[in-house]
């Protein structure tokens, strides 16, 4: 593949959230063509992670045991952060559609997002730290997403946490240990296909997207332009609360710079396609409307909040030098 085939791959997915607003609105548009995804639905969104599963190795996992106290300071901000602050902003704001908290509370406790490693990478922060809190949370969260939606949002719609477990290992431990493994052992055939899994991986949660619209179509339909308004806003106070109290436990546990912005992006960026995929079959489309709101917006925001993060690095960097002279 050619240096400028590379490039246009490479620019793909910063423009997610262009392909999710798109999506959304042929998914409304035209309902029963997209309606006719549901059996593939949950194999590709199994096939993203996958995807991210190829790009990591064993070797991610090990770098817990070699500095477990980073490790732990991202899983813990990404698992209590994340879930109540999700929970906090749905009762506040979204109470009147239950299924609405229930969204917002599944996107809260999912893993990280599958971009996370990229906007850490442009956030210069610690790039080796950021894959091995991806490889962690999402290796963990089939325990821990069902159980903490089922605490706190059980009160409000009914939780299978047995089932959502279930789907858990089947959509992310079992195709991204798959994937893992084939890294790990055909690491050069897979390094072939690497630059191509961005870009994969947007189009297929595009797809995800207008897969809920068309299937919440009459019910999407009804919302009130405050009851959309209303779910935005829960979403950019989710989402700056992921980023400011994640680089806050960082702050908190002394961590370096680089380690603080690498924390706060592991804890925002959320994996909103596996949220929307398990929100619509577990409740209905209202439920993964959070998600794909998260998913629009955290890539929207992403790229501005990696600006300002590579801003405070170089600025801190250019100090330290400075204070040596």
């Amino acid at each position: 593949m050619d240096a400028k085939a590379l490039k246009v791959l490479s620019k793909i997915p910063d423009f997610l959230w262009l392909y999710t607003l798109v999506a959304m609105a042929l998914g409304l548009t035209y309902p029963a063509t997209f309606k006719q995804l549901a059996p593939a639905i949950t194999p590709l969104l199994g096939s993203v992670i996958l995807a991210m599963g190829l790009t990591l190795r064993g070797s991610d996992f090990m770098n817990v045991f070699k500095n477990p106290k980073k490790a732990l300071v991202g899983i813990l901000s990404q698992y209590t952060v994340m879930p109540l602050g999700g929970f906090i902003v749905a009762v506040a704001l979204l109470g009147a559609v239950p299924e609405f908290i229930a969204g917002q509370v599944l996107t809260g406790t999912c893993p990280t997002g599958v971009v996370s490693n990229v906007y850490t990478y442009l956030s210069m922060g610690n790039v080796a730290l950021s894959i091995t809190l991806s490889a962690i949370n999402t290796v963990i969260a089939p325990i821990l997403t069902p159980t903490l939606t089922g605490v706190l949002a059980g009160k409000f719609v009914p939780v299978d946490v047995w089932a959502l477990f279930l789907d858990m290992v089947q959509v992310t431990l079992i195709p991204v240990t798959i994937g893992v493994v084939i890294n790990t052992v055909a690491s050069k055939y897979v390094a072939k296909i690497k630059p191509i899994l961005p870009a994969y991986s947007s189009f297929a949660v595009a797809t995800i997207v207008a897969y809920v619209a068309a299937s919440g179509q009459a019910r999407i339909l009804t919302l009130t332009p405050f009851m959309i308004l209303l779910l935005i806003v829960a979403t950019l106070i989710h989402l700056f609360l992921g980023y400011a109290l994640g680089y806050a436990y960082g702050k908190a546990f002394k961590l370096d710079l680089p380690d603080r912005i690498t924390i706060s992006t592991e804890t925002a960026m959320q994996n909103s396609g596996l949220a929307t995929v398990l929100a619509i079959k577990h409740w209905d489309a209202l439920a993964a409307l959070p998600a794909v709101t998260y998913s629009i917006v955290q890539n929207v925001l992403g790229p501005f909040i990696c600006q300002f993060f590579r801003k405070r690095v170089v600025k801190t960097t250019q100090q330290a030098k400075g204070g040596k002279t």
